[in-house]
């Protein structure tokens, strides 16, 4: 750990019992704890994929307080996770890390928030400041919540929220991945070389005629810039409905001497200069109890699946970010989804939600077809149980096609590459607030 960041961390936790004792801190927090059992089972259905066999077990305690004088507060974690079962022809493994043999992963136990919030101002007009270790979520960066433990980053944030508009930056110095027990570890490249942050810079503000515009930027320094577009509007319709509309745009570009040109092996090929865009617009019709989408995603330039380094899940706030993402260039994505609450028609606590998604073509490809069916049934038990949820996921993914000939194009195995994945997943969680 670098000397200012062990310095920051031992300011946090020296101020930690002086909040405590004042006024607000304590009585405006509140404290979570949660219980995770997950099961992930994975088949390459005879495509290029993982196998996957694993059970898995977690808890987390979250402490968010309160603000001392209304300005300063501090917001506390920590996860610990193992296996409880990983079988015996399971060839990867995504909850936890292991070495050489997947069988044998390793436990996990790590802080995963040490976060100094301070606000000034009020409601409409508030500058809100914050440094340490969390989970972001921004267009251009989120750390990703989906496993057993979430990842996080350290750095630091700010924003100024004044009426209808919001500014706001970020800095993320090092990185903590959700499958290993870890304060933060340096931002590197593919190929090892250090990048020194990354950094980025947005706005919101809600426009006449009920629209808001969007934009952010971002660079991981010397290494990949990217940009989003975005503008949406929700128009109320009759049954107490309300029709979503939105449009976005996004590109992703090489940013400097350390973008790796050479290509990564069975990642991204090689190439001279990077340079991604997409366009996309998007409908849902919203009722009260269900909903119903339609998007349109199309890719231009170059692939658009790159991280902002090694160890980043990676970011892509759209609708062509699926279980994989639809992001090869000249990958055009059509998507219907949908979802519905179960409670009206007797069965109270039960939701599903899905979607079915495809294209057919991509740059520098012959026979190309991409299919993504996906669906989740979540149930959430009530009086005695409350708290206690389970959901089940099915997803059946399948991309097919070959270079064509006189292209220069290879079979790649990223975020959007030639992956075909059938995968279930049940999770039971449990959660107590206090």
């Amino acid at each position: 750990m670098s000397p200012h960041m062990l310095k920051g961390s031992i300011l946090i936790l020296g101020i930690a019992p002086t909040l405590a004792l004042a006024d607000n801190f304590l009585s405006e927090g509140h404290a979570k704890l949660e219980y995770r059992q997950y099961y992930f089972n994975a088949d390459p259905d005879s495509g290029t994929g993982p196998t996957r066999d694993e059970w898995v077990q977690g808890v987390l305690v979250d402490y968010q307080s309160g603000f001392y004088r209304d300005v300063i507060g501090l917001d506390l974690g920590y996860g610990v996770a193992d296996a409880l079962h990983i079988g015996n022809g399971a060839d990867s493994i995504t909850n936890l890390s292991a070495d050489d043999d997947v069988q044998d992963p390793h436990s996990i136990s790590t802080p995963t928030t040490a976060y100094l919030k301070l606000r000034l101002g009020d409601e409409g007009n508030r500058l809100r400041l914050g440094w340490g270790k969390k989970s972001r979520d921004y267009h251009l960066y989120a750390d990703n919540t989906t496993r057993i433990l979430p990842a996080s980053s350290i750095g630091y944030d700010v924003a100024y929220d004044f009426r209808d508009l919001s500014l706001y930056a970020a800095r993320i110095d090092r990185f903590s991945p959700r499958d290993e027990s870890s304060w933060g570890d340096d931002l590197a490249t593919f190929d090892g070389q250090s990048i020194n942050r990354v950094e980025l810079a947005g706005l919101s503000v809600d426009l006449p005629g009920d629209v808001t515009f969007e934009t952010e930027y971002l660079t991981a320094r010397d290494y990949l810039d990217e940009s989003f577009f975005g503008l949406s509007h929700d128009l109320a319709l009759p049954l107490d409905s309300t029709l979503s509309m939105s449009l976005a745009h996004g590109s992703q570009r090489d940013g400097g001497n350390l973008f790796e040109t050479q290509g990564v092996p069975r990642r991204y090929q090689a190439e001279d200069s990077h340079d991604a865009l997409y366009d996309e617009a998007s409908l849902t019709w919203r009722l009260p109890d269900k909903y119903l989408g339609l998007a349109y995603t199309r890719v231009d330039g170059d692939n658009y699946d790159r991280t902002l380094f090694a160890e980043d899940h990676g970011t892509w706030d759209s609708e062509a970010k699926n279980f994989y993402w639809f992001g090869l260039a000249g990958e055009a994505m059509w998507k219907v989804s949908g979802g519905l609450d179960l409670s009206p028609l007797g069965l109270e606590g039960l939701r599903w939600d899905g979607h079915y998604a495809f294209s057919d073509s991509a740059d520098g490809y012959q026979d190309f077809s991409r299919r993504e069916f996906l669906s989740m049934l979540r149930y959430r038990f009530s009086g005695a149980l409350d708290g206690l949820s389970l959901a089940w996921l099915h997803i059946d993914f399948e991309t097919l096609g070959k270079p064509a000939p006189g292209s220069d194009k290879t079979l790649t195995y990223a975020a959007s590459g030639f992956i075909t994945h059938d995968t279930d997943r049940l999770y039971l969680t449990y959660r107590y607030t206090f």
